[in-house]
């Protein structure tokens, strides 16, 4: 008898995991496109002076990936609010009552949850980064634009980098500044053009100015130029940050270690996105505590609220965390320890109250 009661409880909770998965996936679907609807929108209208002289693809691609971009920005408040709708429908369907009495414990819920959050998540994610490490696809819109819209600007210790325009692996107008160990400005090459063969570049009508006492100028036709920066280095300079995937972030920071440069903004992007996964069940373990305790005490809209101004503090927090641990430099520090406090802590308040 007590057999074939554990069987119909696994039964149960197994068409359970299905139901709040399938509930979960839907509201995140609808929140997502609500967002990217307001993405789309506010694209447009930074880009409406400048339209016409975008063909039509171009446009497409500069909206899709910039809605990538935002979705996955706000994946943490999208999967909250899907969860957050979830346990409500789940309220005014009487059904997470009827739940709650085949599970004596409000906690097993909170894990199966966040379980099927962090599923829902992952998922978004991976379809998110791969459409993101598609990015080229704006570089070489770029390109045959004849322009990349704005100079790339390269610095590392000893050497800065200054390229007005990209044409089909061509660079125009290179400028290559050398300074000495004080920072000051020593030697200056400029070439009209360059092309990338094999592992280097090729300068075309370069001149030479050395900042001695005479100063020198000279004229040299053609020379070689050996430097880790191939087109695709350029490509990722050419992009923010916010567009780049995991793999490329992790791509750029290893060139910069190696070139001796800042990589601190993309460790910066990186391991926010890393973070996403502790972030999201952070958040859900934030929902239901409120949801669960507040069950009999609470109406609906205080729940809502409560959620939402606890999610929206915490959001903000960490994006202040972040840009504060950029600023020191101890990313990986500060931003993992600070979120193991809250993950504790939040595990210790679930355990306690439900």
């Amino acid at each position: 008898m007590i057999s074939k009661i554990n069987k119909y409880i696994k039964l149960v909770f197994g068409i359970l995991n299905l139901y709040i998965l399938k509930n979960i996936f839907t509201y995140t679907i609808q929140i997502s496109c609500i967002i990217s609807l307001l993405s789309c929108i506010n694209k447009l209208i930074e880009i409406s002076n400048k339209i016409h002289n975008y063909p039509v693809i171009h446009i497409i691609l500069i909206i899709l990936f910039n809605i990538i971009k935002d979705m996955e920005l706000f994946l943490p408040i999208i999967i909250s609010l899907s969860v957050l709708c979830s346990i409500i429908s789940l309220i005014l369907k009487n059904e997470l009552i009827i739940i709650l009495t085949l599970k004596k414990k409000c906690y097993q819920i909170t894990i199966l949850i966040i379980k099927i959050s962090i599923i829902t998540a992952i998922f978004f994610l991976l379809i998110l980064e791969t459409i993101l490490s598609f990015n080229y696809l704006l570089f070489n819109f770029n390109m045959k634009k004849n322009t990349t819209n704005y100079s790339i600007y390269i610095k590392n210790n000893k050497k800065s980098i200054l390229i007005d325009n990209i044409y089909n692996n061509k660079i125009f107008n290179i400028n290559i500044f050398y300074t000495t160990n004080n920072n000051k400005l020593y030697s200056i090459y400029h070439a009209k053009t360059a092309k990338f063969i094999k592992n280097y570049w090729i300068l075309y009508d370069v001149k030479h100015l050395k900042l001695t006492k005479p100063i020198l100028n000279d004229y040299i036709p053609i020379c070689i130029w050996h430097t880790n920066l191939t087109p695709y280095e350029l490509h990722i300079f050419t992009l923010t940050p916010e567009l780049l995937s995991i793999k490329q972030l992790y791509h750029q920071i290893n060139f910069l270690k190696k070139n001796n440069m800042d990589y601190y903004y993309y460790q910066l992007y990186m391991w926010n996105k890393l973070l996403l996964p502790i972030n999201i069940t952070i958040i859900i373990f934030i929902i239901t505590s409120i949801s669960f305790r507040k069950l009999d005490k609470l109406s609906i809209k205080s729940i809502v609220i409560n959620s939402l101004i606890v999610n929206f503090l915490f959001y903000i927090i960490h994006q202040f965390i972040l840009y504060i641990s950029f600023i020191v430099h101890k990313i990986l520090l500060i931003v993992l320890v600070s979120h193991l406090i809250v993950l504790l802590y939040c595990i210790k308040i679930n355990r306690s109250i439900l």
